[in-house]
């Protein structure tokens, strides 16, 4: 059966109208200059006084306001009391302009003082900055007026030369013309780094390990951490105008359990944790620095299962005590779809006495296309209790966990969707996604959502609960052990075929849903492998040597071709988005897939030539390692796919 996802884009991307635009005015120089740069951008929405609608910029003083004015059928005002709304406003009307929708008035207001994106740029795929002024140009026509570069290492620390060492992190100077180029469209930039945890890139190299607690946590209540830590705040704020900062903080597994304890012996984790945010906020403050960090570190800790979501976690009123009153908490969840959870623990935060910044996501990591349902529910539920209970801060992420093989442009359909629900509520997003996903990004939202059938199977059931990663695993799977076989049913080759099949007719448009390429790509290579591990192993087992042969002369060959083709398409990929550094880790991921087939074809070569060779990797029986529904809730890493093996 066709996927329903799938059969929602059948009108999406093939026939889109043109409809010129004249930009008139305005006064505000900054607000001129974003939008040459959305002209320049996107030419054929553009076009010469003679022929065009014009647009015309009119400020008001009535705060987080934009509205479309409809004059005429030649004209139209945009009312705007930011550059965020500005250009979101011009987002919006290219949109319903190119969807073919009639013009109307059209008036909103954002909830939020601050509608924030957050970029991974730490996890092997630093953006180039063409690539993030494309970006910024994207969030800007949502209407975001915040980004974060999160950045753990990728970031220069003057006299530091093994910080980053070969990462391909941002120069003092880029994350500059970075700051200028999205204070062009009123978007603030905020460095994000970490203080604490997450340091494993830079804690390896021997001038650091001194300062290591554990593999990832630096030594807390060290003076040649706490000088090395000022060091990174200096280093990664210079470049901005912004003086807020986000310094992690999360995550910081068995701190205090390393060296730290063979030091100072065993302490209460809070007690390390609340001292060194002391001193690190102290330095923030002396550099004139607003600081946040992620609060589950605090919830973690009153737990007794080291569970950020534990109802049963304790945060003491001593310990909440401690934080200081200038450090702003972020409260993040990219899981729950209940409304009421979001509701809880903003509660929970204000009982700390604080009013926290929520942080929702787009769930791009450990996958090839982001999860665009699960994104759309849990930004859903996120925001609009961040709405209702009047908070004044939210922004969404996009992790690039193990190796960041997916496309970080995947996410904007649910980063508009984040919009969406940060300018009007809920039932709006829903009504507004497509022709305003079409203005702000020249793609189709239907399309999109329709790709992320990649980690969605038959079967599943409600698209909205699932966040498991088959595609990945699926392809980095060992083609001869086939140790997750059991997880591998017959109905996925199907289910690919067709995404392929749809992905090569999305791709025909000139438009940004031409990245669908490496969709429709990924699915070719699963229809056969899946095929492949359905297979193999009972045709070996029952000497089936008809099927073995046609495995052996077609299946395999067209494995060993289709991935190839993948890696080259993924490989010009990267290289238009990302610096080159960092896919040495994805390139050698497929060198090993290429190396096992070909070590599969010939081992079945020589079977077939006497089968009393026998392949022990067939005869070795599988057993199903997870539950059978546990394909729609479990996440697999490349190495967990690739071997059981633990030495990888």
């Amino acid at each position: 059966m066709p996927s329903p996802l799938l059969d929602q884009s059948r009108q999406s991307s093939t026939a889109r109208a043109i409809a010129p635009l004249r930009l008139v005015g305005p006064a505000d120089t900054m607000l001129r200059q974003g939008l040459d740069e959305i002209v320049r951008a996107f030419p054929r929405r553009f076009a010469g006084p003679d022929k065009a609608r014009s647009v015309r910029f009119q400020r008001v003083a009535d705060t987080r306001r934009l509205a479309l004015r409809v004059e005429s059928s030649e004209s139209v005002v945009i009312e705007y009391s930011r550059p965020a709304e500005a250009f979101r406003a011009l987002g919006i009307l290219m949109g319903r302009v190119e969807s073919g929708l009639p013009l109307r008035v059209h008036e909103e207001r954002c909830a939020f003082d601050s509608l924030g994106v957050m970029l991974d740029v730490s996890r092997n795929g630093v953006l180039r900055i063409d690539s993030v002024q494309k970006l910024v140009r994207h969030l800007a026509l949502m209407g975001v007026n915040q980004l974060m570069l999160y950045t753990e290492d990728t970031y220069e620390v003057p006299g530091e030369p093994l910080f980053g060492y070969f990462r391909g992190g941002y120069s003092q100077a880029e994350l500059r013309a970075i700051d200028d180029y999205a204070f062009l469209f009123g978007i603030e930039v905020v460095p994000c780094i970490q203080t604490l945890g997450h340091l494993e890139q830079v804690l390896q190299w021997p001038p650091y390990q001194k300062m290591q607690d554990t593999a990832g946590v630096i030594m807390a209540g060290d003076e040649a951490s706490d000088a090395f830590v000022e060091k990174m705040i200096a280093a990664a704020s210079a470049p901005f105008r912004s003086r807020r900062i986000h310094i992690g903080m999360d995550e910081a597994h068995g701190i205090g359990s390393g060296q730290y304890r063979l030091r100072n012996g065993v302490r209460p984790p809070f007690e390390i944790l609340t001292e060194h945010l002391g001193r690190t906020t102290a330095t923030c403050r002396r550099l004139g620095l607003q600081p946040m960090i992620w609060s589950d570190m605090f919830f973690r800790l009153g737990s007794k299962t080291n569970n950020y979501y534990d109802r049963e976690s304790v945060v003491s009123p001593e310990v909440a005590a401690r934080v200081p009153a200038d450090v702003d908490l972020v409260y993040w969840d990219y899981y729950h779809t209940d409304r009421a959870f979001y509701d809880e623990w903003i509660a929970r935060h204000r009982a700390m006495g604080k009013e926290p910044i929520f942080a929702g996501g787009v769930w791009t990591w450990n996958r090839w296309w982001a999860q665009l349902p699960h994104s759309f529910a849990t930004l859903r539920a996120g925001m609009t209790a961040a709405r209702e209970n009047g908070l004044k801060e939210a922004f969404v992420t996009m992790w690039g966990d193990d190796g960041m093989e997916c496309d970080v442009f995947s996410a904007l359909a649910g980063i508009q969707f984040f919009a969406e629900l940060g300018y009007g509520a809920a039932e709006a997003a829903d009504d507004n996604l497509a022709a305003h996903f079409l203005g702000s990004s020249d793609a189709s939202a239907s399309a999109w959502i329709a790709a992320s059938e990649l980690d969605l199977v038959p079967g599943q059931g409600d698209a909205a609960f699932v966040h498991a990663n088959p595609a990945k695993w699926l392809l980095w799977h060992d083609p001869l052990l086939g140790f997750l076989d059991p997880l591998v049913p017959a109905s996925f080759s199907g289910h690919y075929a067709r995404i392929a099949s749809r992905c090569a007719e999305w791709t025909t448009d000139a438009t940004e849903d031409a990245r669908l390429d490496l969709v429709g790509q990924v699915a070719t290579v699963l229809a056969l492998k899946t095929d492949l591990h359905h297979r193999l192993r009972p045709a070996y087992l029952a000497a089936d040597h008809a099927t073995l042969h046609r495995l052996l002369d077609d299946t395999v060959p067209a494995i060993h071709r289709e991935v190839s083709s993948l890696r080259a398409l993924h490989e010009k990929r990267w290289h238009a988005i990302y610096r080159p550094f960092g896919w040495e880790v994805v390139e050698r991921r497929y060198a090993g897939l290429l190396s096992r087939l070909d070590t599969l074809a010939r081992k079945l070569r020589s079977h077939l030539a006497d089968p009393a060779l026998r392949i022990e990797e067939l005869d070795c029986p599988t057993h199903p390692v997870w539950p059978a529904d546990s394909l729609y809730s479990v996440t697999l890493s490349h190495h967990q796919a690739a071997t059981p093996s633990r030495i990888f």
